[in-house]
Parts: C-alpha cells; sequence; structure tokens
C-alpha cells in the first residue's frame, strides 16, 4: 500500500528560519496543497498548545487535519511558531506582522514546489486573521478555509472569553475556587482586558498583570496590531472560493462569528462562499460536552482536549475541496468501492449515494440470523447505516451498548424495553440510546417489524465483512443449537450489529 510522503521543511522567513513538515499524498503529483495557519492555542506544527504556568493535554488538531488531508488527496504544510519546536525566536517577541510575514514565506514555498499545483490557505482562529492579513498585502490564496475564526473587535473575543469567566467565578464560592485555581491568568484577563486596551490604545509597550502572589508583564503589540487592523474589518481583501466552518458550541469564538465573516465576504463582492455550522463541536472541531456547565470548566482547564474530533469537520472539508479544487490523487478515506459500482436498486456520484428502497430484499443483500435478517446499507467515512428484519416472536433481554445510536421504524411494530420501561414503538418512530445504557426488545405480534440503525462511526470497513460476521454469528448459533461447541459471544467486536441487537439468551432459544 502506497502511503503519504512526509518531509521536513526549513522555510526562510524574516529574522528566523521556520521548521515545518510538508505531507504528500501516495501517488506523483502535483497536488493542490493547503497551508495550514494555525491558531493562538497552536504553538507547534501539529496543533499543541504550550502554557508556562501549566502542563496541558496533549493537542494534535492540526496533525489530524493534515493526515485527512492527504487521505482525500491533498498536500499540506505545517510549521511551528517561532519560539516554539524547531523553530528559532526571532528579533523580538512575535506579532501578526511576524506570523503574516511567516505565513507569506510558507505560500511562496508551497507556490515554488514542483509537486504543487494550486494553494489553498485553511486558517485556525487566529490563524484566520493572518490569512486575511497576508491578502491585504497583495498575497492571496487560491481558495481559503476558515475554521472558527474571530470576526468581531478585540474588545468582544476577550468579553466572551474571560469576561464570562469572571461572571461564572462570580456565580458560587466553588466556581470562585475552581477558576482561581484552574486559570488565574484567564481569571486576571477577565478583570483587566478593559484596562490593558486602554494602555494599548495609548500606545503602551506592556502591562504589568498582577494576579494572587504572581506578576506577568504582557506584551501589547498584538494588541496594538488588532486595534489598527481590526479583525472583522480584514475578511473584505478575500478573493475566491471561501469555506467557512464553525462549530456549534465553541467556547473560543461565538458561532455568530461564521455567518458576519460571510456577510462581510459576500458584501465585498465575493459570492464563492459557503458556511457551514459542525453540530456539537466546539473550537478545535472536538465533539464538546453537552452540559454548558462542564464546556466552560473544559474550555478553560484545556479538557477538551481530550474529546474525540467531530468526523464531519473532515467530510465537509474534503467534499468542498473536491468541488473548488479536484485532485488527481485518489482518496485512502473514499468510500467503499459500492460507489464507483452500485449494487442493484442503488445510485452514486461524486460524494453522494442513494438506496432507493431499504426494505426491498431483493436489492439489499442481508444475512438470516436467529434474530432476523440483518444487513447493511450505506457506509460513510464517519457513519454508517443498515437494517434489521425482526420475525413475529423475537425477545432480546436489556443488555448494554458500547456506542450510541438512533433507531427508526420503518414498519411493523415492536416493544423496546429499558430500565423496566415498555414502549410500543410503531411505523415512523424514532429514538436514540447513549452509550452503555441496557437496551431490549421485542415483537409480541403475528408481523416482522422492519427497523434502520444508524451509527456515527464505521465498523467493518466493508459489506462482505459484516456479511462474514453475520454469517459467523448465523453458523456458530446452529451450531450450538443442534448440540456442537457453544458461541461465544465475545468473540465479535463491540461494534458489530450482531452484539448491537444480539443477545447471549439466542443460543437458549431454539
Amino acid at each position: 500500500m502506497r502511503v503519504p510522503k512526509n518531509a521536513e521543511v526549513r522555510i526562510p522567513s524574516e529574522g528566523t528560519v521556520l521548521a515545518g513538515t510538508l505531507l504528500m499524498p501516495a501517488g506523483e503529483g502535483p497536488f493542490p496543497c493547503v497551508v495550514i495557519a494555525g491558531g493562538t492555542m497552536s504553538h507547534t506544527r501539529d496543533g499543541r498548545l504550550i502554557d508556562p504556568e501549566r502542563v496541558v493535554p496533549e493537542r494534535d488538531a492540526l496533525k489530524r487535519l493534515a493526515t485527512r488531508l492527504a487521505a482525500a488527496g491533498y498536500a499540506s504544510i505545517r510549521w511551528d511558531k517561532r519560539g516554539f519546536g524547531g523553530t528559532p525566536p526571532g528579533p523580538r517577541p512575535a506579532t501578526y506582522r511576524d506570523e503574516t510575514a511567516d505565513l507569506i514565506a510558507v505560500m511562496h514555498f508551497a507556490r515554488r514546489h514542483p509537486a504543487v499545483s494550486r494553494v489553498a490557505v485553511a486558517g485556525e482562529s487566529a490563524g484566520g486573521y493572518v490569512a486575511c492579513l497576508a491578502a491585504k498585502r497583495g498575497v492571496p490564496a487560491d481558495a481559503y478555509i476558515f475554521l472558527g475564526a474571530l470576526c468581531s473587535p478585540i474588545e468582544d473575543l476577550f468579553a466572551y472569553n474571560y469576561g464570562r469567566l469572571v461572571a461564572y467565578a462570580a456565580q458560587s464560592e466553588e466556581n470562585h475556587r475552581w477558576a482561581q485555581e484552574t486559570s488565574p491568568f484567564g481569571l486576571a484577563l477577565g478583570r483587566h482586558y478593559k484596562a490593558m486596551i486602554e494602555a494599548a490604545l495609548r500606545g503602551d509597550e506592556t502591562y504589568v498583570l498582577r494576579y494572587g502572589d504572581r506578576v506577568r508583564t504582557v506584551p501589547l503589540d498584538r494588541w496594538r496590531e488588532e486595534l489598527a487592523e481590526p479583525p472583522h474589518e480584514q475578511f473584505r481583501y478575500i478573493a475566491g472560493p471561501v469555506l467557512i466552518l464553525h462549530g456549534e458550541r465553541d467556547m473560543n469564538v461565538p458561532v455568530e462569528h461564521a455567518a458576519r465573516i460571510e456577510k462581510t465576504v459576500r458584501a465585498a463582492g465575493n459570492s464563492f462562499v459557503t458556511r457551514i455550522v459542525i453540530p456539537h463541536a466546539d473550537h478545535s472541531f472536538q465533539v464538546a460536552a453537552a452540559d454548558e456547565d462542564m464546556r466552560m470548566r473544559e474550555r478553560h482547564s484545556c479538557e477538551s482536549f481530550n474529546r474525540r474530533y467531530h468526523e464531519d469537520l473532515y467530510t465537509a472539508l474534503a467534499a468542498w475541496l473536491r468541488k473548488v479544487t479536484p485532485t488527481g490523487a485518489k482518496s485512502s478515506h473514499a468510500p467503499h468501492p459500492i460507489i464507483h459500482k452500485p449494487r442493484p436498486g442503488s445510485m452514486a456520484w461524486d460524494g453522494i449515494r442513494v438506496v432507493g428502497d431499504v426494505t426491498d430484499a431483493r436489492q439489499n443483500p442481508g444475512v438470516t440470523t436467529l434474530e432476523g435478517r440483518i444487513g447493511p446499507l450505506l457506509k460513510g467515512e464517519g457513519c454508517q447505516a443498515h437494517y434489521i428484519e425482526m420475525p413475529p416472536g423475537l425477545y432480546c433481554a436489556e443488555h448494554p451498548h458500547a456506542t450510541e445510536s438512533l433507531i427508526y421504524t420503518v414498519r411493523g411494530r415492536w416493544v423496546l424495553a429499558s430500565g423496566g420501561v415498555r414502549k410500543l414503538m410503531r411505523p415512523g418512530s424514532l429514538f436514540w440510546f447513549g452509550a452503555g445504557v441496557p437496551t431490549g426488545y421485542e415483537v409480541p405480534f403475528d408481523e416482522p417489524a422492519f427497523i434502520l440503525i444508524f451509527k456515527g462511526q464505521r465498523s467493518e470497513e466493508s459489506d462482505e465483512a459484516f456479511f462474514e460476521y453475520l454469517r459467523r454469528l448465523a453458523g456458530r448459533l446452529e451450531e450450538e443449537r443442534a448440540g456442537g461447541q457453544p458461541f461465544t459471544f465475545d468473540e465479535l467486536p463491540p461494534e458489530h450489529p450482531a452484539r448491537i441487537f444480539g443477545d447471549r439468551r439466542l443460543s437458549a432459544k431454539g
């Protein structure tokens, strides 16, 4: 199997030499290249945040992005910021002017590379501001991707991030104690940012921030730059295709900023704009906690870095890139070959698959087991759907499941059982169960029930593997019923549909 090619690069910039990684897809190229400009949480090329006062969980958002771009057939460049990783510090504390110069240097490097065809810029958070400044200085990209980018005056940013922290700490003694222990610097910023903005407007070089027994001298260069060139005014310099991606539960930049960016870009005469809000995602496009209090705490403790990344980010980004700057490379994350050779009753084209009738037994192959007929329907890059037709008289005791599911009843009636509660499910009903929640069911009617199961992640890589597991299940159950070797249910992986819908009682059903 051919794998992406990882190369260390050294790119001269103003006052330093950037250390970075050029990741090329498998194949000969040339490829479109995405220049990844990290935000304030990405000090290293991989996206790690370095906090001088504490150790935070590892973060690799930029490395993941580059890896998924390569899998989709796109090259990428990412680099360590000045003074971090392999990049030496410049002659002064890094400013937005320096970061803009660095981005321009990387864009020039990409344009000169023989294996690169076109150059797009993906600006993460404040990296979007830097991308705008580069365009303003006459160095445009062929396409732009804004990932949780800011579109407001600097005061709004500090009010949203740190003013809210102060308000949260004031709600109770416990909240205040937590904030003091977890983010004392953030709490101090929330109390002093207005005075710091006034100092920057006066032209002060630094601001001495005192909190507890600590003292930090904060350079105001960046503050003065953002006041002189407000972030929300810079998007008018963006020309060419634009993709705006934002997390619905972003605790760093309000989700409303995505719409502001679109409005600003369109008002400047650029109508080639796509805006997508990723549900339940945070600033890093990780799946955020459902509880608002927990989201506040995880944002300031950085525990949110431990959460899983949202697959919709990569799916939406790859689909948009294929539309605006196609690549000749074959995607290693492409859907199963069924997309190229659809089975009867389905059709497919670039990024789309359609099953004409999910209940057509002739068109949708399945395997008959003691728990009913089960078969796959669709597999996406990060999700899947399959069906199960449950025969009359079926019974399955309550049992927990490894991951959440959505279950839709297409036809027939059946009874859902969970926690001692029994609920009659009819055609058109939809229910969700969470990971670890025991559920069971029975079909005490004379007609079968047909249900669809939707999972937010893939299990088997292909339909063939799905069928193989089902045949194994059916065969072993038949052996046991005939007095053969007992069936070991744990042999199947936790995400296998036979475990999701099956139960050890099947061996006793006869």
